[in-house]
């Protein structure tokens, strides 16, 4: 008996650990905030919920990029009528991270600070309202009226929809983040911005956004805006989101572990437990990523604008190039940056090959007036292809000049960029644009690397994104969404043989310049949203889930126009219907 149970239970110890070597050995649940817990509510009417990310509602003050008004009355017209056809008593609409880019402005070149510049702090909040203001209330006044107004809206239009039960989520990004260091300016967004009173925001709802961040009382005064949610689940529509910027090292922050703090980086992974005792810093602190957006890109276009006004009222001819002006106010629609880099290049280029080819047609008249004004005309035009080269020169330099720019940089790119900025300045020295060129060169070099590079998602990776983790599997997510890379996609991983998992991207919403076949450019709007239903399961024949009926589907919609394609016209542009 005593050798039956000896053998029984080495045989067992045995088994044990070949399941938790293989990785099959059972997982201790885990618990997260802010998870709607709707699956088990059985009377819960039929739901929807919308999702969209990364609108980027900017300034304008670098090109305004945005989506005009009547596509966004066209979205909401849509909403409306799906909740009559599904007859919706619940609406849950997640907005997932960078709904506004504090990042892309040229009000920080123009006040001589940046986002990682947080000790000046009366400088930096002047700056970050200034920002959120003109969002707000100049840009994108049509937006937050439309958005503020959305339950009242559904309310009325939709019978079925039940009073107070229109919910909209917003979470983190990471070209939001500035609105969470100053308190007047992340108040501003929630009253003009969302139409919530600070003061009308329950105890409850702050001591849940206060557990998210580690602090259950963080936001338990009336008078403190509390951050939006870094994430957002709900078990009935089975969905779980975050924006997903902590999977990119560019746009999060390494944090060194220090005595009584954990350290953590993206190669941890997800980890609330760590970003609690953190406060989630990696995601608030500024990153290398602001360095490249804010400081390279924002402030080329904001210096370059600036000297072409000059050159402009430099005597009573002017000079205005309506093609060049249209190109800088796209430049930010441009991804990965290197390519808007490489596109204003070719720009200079052009000019400079049109500049020969048009001197060199007018030399059979030279002493017409004509040719006068033209050689007038041309200098300028030479004026404008210097300012284009000496002012990226004089962004990439400077950006190489920071001992920011470093400091969140990991040792390798430490040493290249080192090296890069003492070539540039070499090459500067012996003149003839060769430092132009090396820039050139390197920027095509990248393009190189990452056509190289998979864009898509590989399974080990999506085994690690929470809504598929095994501490989480008693939540029974079975959607996992994030945007961030502004790449929509969609993947079906087999996590396990037993639970079915969907991946999606929400791209963005926004216009993007893409390249054409061959040679060239062109503007367009992509726009992805997720619907997910959770409805009443009234066919009989259908026995599963019990009562219920669970359906979701993506809907893409790639929109060009007469208006994006105009190259003699800067700002907004959007059909007057």
């Amino acid at each position: 008996m005593s050798n039956d149970t000896g053998t029984s239970f080495s045989l067992n110890n045995v088994w044990q650990k070949l399941v938790e070597i293989a990785g099959y050995a059972p997982v201790k649940e885990q618990y997260l905030d802010l998870i709607n817990e709707a699956h088990k509510v059985d009377q819960r009417g039929n739901r929807l919920c919308v999702c969209v990310s990364d609108i980027h509602l900017t300034d304008g003050t670098v090109g305004f990029q945005n989506l005009g008004k009547f596509i966004w009355d066209g979205f909401y017209d849509s909403l409306v009528s799906r909740c009559k056809t599904y007859d919706i008593n619940e609406v849950l609409f997640v907005l997932d991270g960078d709904i506004v880019d504090m990042i892309r402005s040229g009000r920080w070149a123009e006040n001589n600070i940046y986002p990682w510049e947080r000790e000046r702090e009366e400088d930096f909040s002047r700056v970050v309202n200034q920002i959120i203001q003109e969002i707000v209330e100049v840009q994108h006044a049509d937006f937050f009226a439309s958005l503020s107004s959305l339950g009242e809206r559904l309310e009325t239009d939709v019978k079925g929809i039940v009073k107070g039960k229109v919910k909209i989520v917003i979470t983190i990004g990471n070209h939001d983040k500035e609105l969470f260091c100053d308190q007047k300016a992340l108040k501003y967004f929630y009253e003009q911005g969302l139409g919530i009173k600070i003061e009308n925001i329950s105890l409850e709802e702050r001591q849940a956004i206060g557990r998210m961040y580690g602090d259950e009382s963080m936001f338990i005064d009336k008078k403190t805006a509390p951050y939006l949610p870094f994430y957002y689940g709900d078990t009935g529509f089975r969905f779980f989101t975050t924006h997903g910027q902590w999977r990119d090292k560019a746009n999060s922050r390494k944090i060194d572990q220090a005595q009584g703090s954990p350290g953590w980086s993206v190669a941890d992974g997800w980890n609330v437990e760590k970003w609690k005792k953190l406060r989630y810093s990696p995601f608030f602190l500024p990153c290398f990523g602001d360095t490249v957006a804010a400081g390279v890109l924002s402030t080329f276009i904001h210096r370059v604008k600036i000297k072409l006004d000059e050159l402009n009222k430099e005597d009573d001819l002017g000079y205005e190039n309506q093609r060049l002006n249209c190109i800088l106010d796209e430049l930010d629609l441009y991804r990965p940056t290197y390519t808007a880099l490489t596109r204003i290049l070719e720009e200079a280029d052009r000019m400079r090959s049109v500049n020969k080819r048009d001197e060199k047609s007018h030399q059979v008249n030279m002493q017409d007036e004509n040719y006068r004004l033209f050689k007038v005309e041309l200098k300028k035009q030479q004026g404008a292809i210097a300012i284009i080269e000496e002012t990226l020169y004089e962004c990439i330099i400077q950006w190489l000049s920071w001992d920011f720019t470093y400091q969140t940089s990991p040792m390798l790119r430490r040493v290249g960029l080192r090296v890069t900025k003492k070539i540039l300045v070499m090459l500067e020295r012996f003149g003839a644009g060769l430092e132009i060129t090396a820039i050139a060169w390197l920027m095509k070099f990248l393009a190189l690397l990452d056509r190289h590079h998979n864009k898509g998602v590989k399974l080990q990776e999506m085994r690690k994104f929470p809504a598929f983790l095994p501490e989480y599997r008693h939540y029974g997510f079975q959607i996992h969404g994030e945007g961030h890379t502004h790449v929509p996609l969609q993947e079906q991983p087999n996590i396990d043989s037993t639970h079915l998992s969907t991946y999606i991207n929400f791209g963005t919403w926004r216009d993007q310049i893409l390249p054409r076949k061959d040679q060239g450019y062109r503007r367009q709007g992509v726009l992805r949203s997720l619907y997910i239903l959770d409805i009443e399961n009234k066919c009989k024949r259908v026995p599963s889930p019990p009562g219920r009926a669970f359906d979701y589907f993506v809907e893409d919609m790639v929109h060009w126009s007469d208006f994006k394609d105009r190259m003699d016209q800067s700002g907004k542009a959007e059909p007057k219907i």
